[in-house]
């Protein structure tokens, strides 16, 4: 669950958080057979057979809308990917029509104007039948949603198109490296969270918050780099005074508990240092998790200076500051570059400032 929201907007937002749950009754995990496809319309390219042609490609199933937003976003990437791994994967973008919204011609137009910029199969859906085999199956929330497909035609994946952990996986089942016993059991421990995170919505409807933050502390044992639980202790936190010890209790222990933990230090720096409210900000402890994170990651990534940069110029070590957010530029991919030297720019100008 990988939600940016700042800290002093958790508690409101609690309810949507734990919304992210999957529906219960779900029958399609990872590791299972792929559904058949069942196609009203191929909109371009194709005709595909998922088990037929299973052991020759790797596929990826992926649900969109023409009015859909983030689906239009992940347009390009997928394309990417298929260009990328064009020998190995075929992608099919399944839309399921709408008279009101998203109708058959619609549907064609809005293909026929992406060109070349949707470089992968298209089909329209035959009355929501491969949608409620993949999507309502497996309990998946929104779209765009992609299922990948191995050779053996088992599900290995699901999430975002957009989530970076698709390039890898795509990568890693390509080279026979990819262990599905592993993400087998990581989905399994997905699904121990959301039931969770469901109990904590109970429990947060009826103002329960010392249940909320137990059980909070208790996904963080299990998932101690849960960005949303991280975020809704720091909320509890910073809304309500009678936690303020506690709070700072918990992030000591976390540190000591996790300090090798590149992640979940990452989280946690984070949130130490987005929270809006400065009078219950923790600057110390955000320099610790960060240095504590930036230590950890080997070899170095350009996020891990970023936030170890970020503590040092809120201590207002700016010297340093500037030294790390140098490194972090450095280390950055080409769509990181940007906003790293804005920010560098940013720091170098309070040290002029400074004088």
């Amino acid at each position: 669950m990988k939600i940016v929201i700042r800290t002093a907007c958790v508690l409101m937002a609690i309810p949507s958080m734990l919304g992210l749950a999957r529906a219960e009754g779900t029958t399609l995990g990872i590791g299972d057979p792929a559904p058949t496809l069942s196609i009203k319309e191929w909109v371009r390219g194709d005709a595909v057979n998922i088990k037929k042609d299973a052991a020759q490609k790797l596929h990826i199933v992926e649900f969109w809308a023409t009015w859909c937003g983030p689906c239009k976003a992940s347009i390009p990437l997928l394309s990417k990917y298929q260009e990328k791994y064009k020998k190995d994967l075929v992608i099919i973008g399944v839309t399921d029509p709408d008279p009101l919204r998203n109708s058959p011609t619609e549907i064609r137009d809005f293909v026929k104007s992406q060109g070349k910029d949707m470089s992968y199969t298209v089909a329209m859906d035959d009355d929501g039948k491969t949608t409620d085999a993949y999507m309502n199956s497996s309990g998946a929330i929104g779209i765009p949603h992609a299922f990948v497909v191995n050779k053996e035609n088992k599900i290995v994946w699901q999430g975002s198109p957009l989530d970076p952990e698709l390039d890898s996986v795509l990568g890693q089942v390509i080279a026979g490296k990819y262990d599905l016993a592993v993400a087998k059991a990581n989905a399994a421990k997905d699904q121990m969270l959301d039931e969770k995170f469901q109990a904590l919505e109970v429990a947060y409807q009826m103002g329960k918050m010392d249940e909320v933050w137990k059980g909070v502390e208790e996904i963080l044992k299990m998932d101690p780099a849960n960005e949303t639980a991280m975020q809704l202790l720091a909320g509890l936190y910073t809304t309500d005074s009678k936690y303020a010890d506690r709070y700072k209790k918990w992030v000591r222990a976390d540190i000591d508990a996790n300090h090798g933990n590149a992640k979940a230090m990452h989280v946690l720096a984070m949130s130490l240092s987005t929270n809006d409210d400065f009078a219950t900000r923790l600057p110390d402890l955000a320099l610790e998790a960060a240095k504590a994170c930036y230590d950890a990651t080997q070899p170095r990534a350009s996020s891990a200076a970023e936030i170890y940069a970020r503590a040092l110029y809120q201590i207002g070590d700016l010297d340093k500051a500037i030294k790390i957010q140098e490194e972090a530029l450095s280390l950055g991919g080409e769509a990181e570059k940007d906003p790293l030297k804005a920010t560098l720019a940013y720091y170098q100008q309070c040290k002029k400032l400074r004088g």
